[in-house]
């Protein structure tokens, strides 16, 4: 009984625990990523047979923009010979490139440094931009270390991955929604290099009438397609348009392992599920998603409510995320407190909270050895928590018309 109250109550998770646990969990993951890139480097114990970082699809994509080939990024077999010759090594694995010609813009830009200091430059850029948002979110400098530090940052860092643009996108849009819609708009037509991280925004700016934002988002999008298209011709995106139908075959039958993703549609192919049963599934997540996200942010609860609500359902109604798409739950957090400290935290809400920083590191692994599924735990715990504080939000609404 003692051990359920204090899980519920969470009166041992204090400031100082919380600086204590962030710091520990901050110098292991800086010395697991020291570690691998002496290994990749070959400094010491060299990694054998030879691997590499999803960063080299990007950059292989942006080899052969540079080329004059763009189209051929969308080219399995030139694709992956083009990473092996800038590996230098034939061993390598395959990372596959299944981007719109719109982030083919940053490739090709990136394409055109060294390797390594391409690398460290995107995630120079990309980790500050992540890190202004969470920053603008909880100006809390305990706080900030410990999301920083969530294990998908960790990742997105290990494997060379865009999670930190895709978050500062999508976070910065909501930090200055309501101050600057324009900007907002902007930000979330930028994201279009990533569209299905999309899928819910109209609802959310339709239901809470975000007119100029869904213009500034609309000419946004439209003016990277175009520009992506003045670049790169209409057969780069005809073949990114005929890829796509290659990429869906690529996670429904599982070539890349259904352990790495963390959908209710991943879970249910770990455990055996068909595809039919596993998109029905996915396709109730979805629903449920777009109608917590259509009450919500209709009905104009405080922004923290909105916008942990919005991420969190987005999370859930993917089909296809990865283990390092759950960086964005970090800014749904951020939101989450913010709101707790305005009002008070609900009862288990710290420890659904601290749980999720275990969960997120370990999903994979669990799912990969024991085909037990756990990562969508995560997002809908994420958004059955902001449901609470919206609910709770309604409550104390209520009462206060009531008096």
């Amino acid at each position: 009984m003692n051990l359920k109250r204090a899980l519920r109550d969470s009166h041992w998770l204090i400031r100082a625990r919380v600086r204590a646990y962030a710091t520990i969990v901050l110098a292991v993951e800086v010395a697991a990523l020291l570690i691998l890139a002496a290994r990749t480097y070959d400094v010491f114990l060299p990694i054998d047979p030879p691997t590499s970082l999803d960063y080299m699809s990007f950059y292989a994509a942006g080899t052969l923009a540079d080329r004059g080939t763009p189209a051929l990024a969308y080219n399995e077999k030139i694709h992956e010979q083009t990473e092996k010759q800038i590996y230098g090594d034939p061993r390598i694995p395959y990372f596959g490139y299944y981007y719109p010609p719109v982030f083919g813009l940053v490739c090709g830009a990136l394409a055109a440094l060294p390797f390594t200091l391409s690398y460290l430059l995107f995630m120079l850029i990309t980790g500050a931009a992540y890190f202004w948002v969470l920053r603008g979110t909880i100006r809390d400098p305990v706080l900030i270390v410990a999301l920083a530090c969530f294990p998908a940052a960790f990742l997105t860092v290990a494997l060379g991955q865009n999670s930190f643009l895709t978050t500062a996108l999508f976070g910065g849009a909501l930090l200055v929604l309501d101050r600057r819609p324009i900007l907002a708009g902007v930000m979330f037509g930028a994201l279009c290099y990533k569209p299905h991280f999309l899928l819910l925004v109209p609802v959310a700016l339709l239901a809470g009438r975000y007119w100029l934002t869904i213009a500034a988002a609309a000419v946004t999008s439209l003016a990277l397609a175009g520009l992506s298209l003045a670049v790169f011709g209409v057969a780069t995106w005809q073949a990114w348009l005929t890829n796509t139908l290659l990429a869906q075959s690529v996670f429904e039958t599982g070539r890349v392992g259904f352990y790495h993703l963390v959908s209710l549609f991943g879970a249910v192919r770990l455990v055996g599920g068909g595809t039919t049963l596993a998109m029905a599934a996915q396709a109730v997540a979805l629903l449920i998603a777009a109608a917590a996200v259509a009450v919500v942010w209709y009905r104009r609860a405080d922004m923290a409510i909105r916008a942990a609500t919005l991420i969190a359902a987005t999370l859930v109604a993917l089909p296809v995320i990865l283990f390092y798409d759950l960086l964005p739950a970090t800014i749904a957090i951020a939101w989450l407190i913010r709101d707790a400290r305005r009002h008070f935290y609900l009862p288990w809400e710290k420890t659904i909270l601290c749980a999720m920083w275990p969960v997120a590191l370990l999903c994979r692994g669990i799912g990969e050895k024991t085909h037990v599924p756990i990562g969508w735990l995560l997002t809908f715990g994420l958004l059955g928590l902001a449901l609470a504080h919206y609910r709770r939000d309604l409550f104390s609404k209520h009462v206060a018309q009531e008096a």
